[in-house]
């Protein structure tokens, strides 16, 4: 099944040939290699302490957790401009103007394409970060003003994230270690020596699959540099919603938990089957596999049972999520990128 993760706002996933920073017309292909930036950026590769360097583990120590994670998306918005990963070309990378945000289904509408791949992509207020498909997941960058386009890491790379210090990813040529590049100098460094399945970055704080100790879920803190063991069994997924940990537990037939950072306790929430949960704002999402796969809300009152709303009447294939808008691909429109809006 495929997965992904929309941008804060456009929270949606290429050899490089290259790109025309003159170009604007619709559908021109930048293949003309002379006029793009294909230099590697020179970056440092300092591994940070020891192989255990974060081995210090408290599984009563409290945790705080606000905010959401900045995640990958296949859409994001710089400007007057909107760039898609094309669910229906291969996750080409597609450039549309933003007042086009309701035809992105027509490759035609589209002001440029590149012969660039991916399927998450990152930003700041300036060009995005992805990882290119077509040079085995090495992270690339694309300027929205000049159109310039660089390779800036060279590692295989995957689950980007622009934290506050530096780019944050999943480094697949080392063991699947979690990286940081500090935009500032450049500098590359390994932030946590485990070998990582998926992770969310907060302000101070990791949390991720362990694929050390069968993908139970970890939190590290970026602050003391220690990890937290938080779960016993596997999960599929996971977010934060008022400082508990909600997540799919893959030792308990998917159904979903939750456990409170500060007391550490931790209850079963509702009995589905469930996959790619994700909290955005509060709200927790997931795909629902009892119910044809359509997309759920959890409701979780004050005092009672949780229960789940349909947000989605038809099978989900993939979601993300961007501000009040979920883009998503259904199971019976294969590489459509369909839009829903939350109220």
């Amino acid at each position: 099944m495929k997965k992904f993760l929309i941008c804060s706002v456009i929270v949606f996933s290429f050899s490089l040939v290259g790109c025309s920073s003159k170009s604007n017309s619709a559908n021109s292909s930048s293949t003309n290699s002379n006029n793009s930036n294909s230099s590697e950026i020179k970056i440092t590769s300092p591994t940070t302490g020891n192989s255990s360097n974060n081995a210090v583990k408290n599984a009563t120590k409290s945790i705080s957790v606000s905010g959401d994670p900045n995640v990958a998306l296949p859409i994001v918005k710089i400007g007057n401009n909107i760039y898609v990963s094309q669910w229906k070309d291969n996750n080409r990378l597609y450039e549309y103007l933003s007042s086009d945000i309701n035809s992105i289904n027509d490759l035609l509408k589209a002001t440029k394409k590149y012969d660039l791949f991916s399927r998450e992509i990152v930003q700041d207020t300036e060009k995005i970060y992805f990882t290119n498909i077509a040079d085995n997941s090495n992270i690339y960058t694309l300027s929205d003003s000049t159109k310039e386009i660089k390779k800036f890491d060279n590692s295989r790379s995957s689950n980007i994230t622009l934290g506050t210090d530096g780019l944050y990813f999943i480094n697949q040529s080392d063991n699947s270690k979690i990286y940081k590049i500090n935009l500032s100098d450049n500098t590359k460094t390994a932030v946590i020596q485990d070998s990582v399945g998926k992770f969310l970055l907060f302000s101070d704080t990791i949390i991720y699959q362990n694929k050390n100790d069968k993908f139970k879920l970890y939190a590290y803190s970026l602050t003391d540099k220690t990890k937290t063991e938080l779960t016993g069994n596997s999960a599929e997924s996971f977010g934060v919603a008022n400082n508990k940990l909600i997540y799919v537990n893959s030792g308990d037939q998917d159904s979903i938990w939750s456990l409170d950072l500060q007391s550490m306790e931790g209850k079963k929430l509702i009995n589905v089957e469930a996959e790619n949960l994700q909290v955005i704002s509060g709200r927790i999402f997931f795909i629902n596999r009892f119910s044809a796969n359509y997309l759920n809300e959890l409701i979780l009152p004050a005092n009672g049972t949780a229960s789940t709303n349909p947000i989605i009447n038809e099978g989900v294939e993939q979601y993300f999520i961007s501000g009040n808008s979920i883009y998503y691909e259904s199971k019976t429109s294969h590489n459509d990128i369909k839009t829903y809006n939350i109220k």
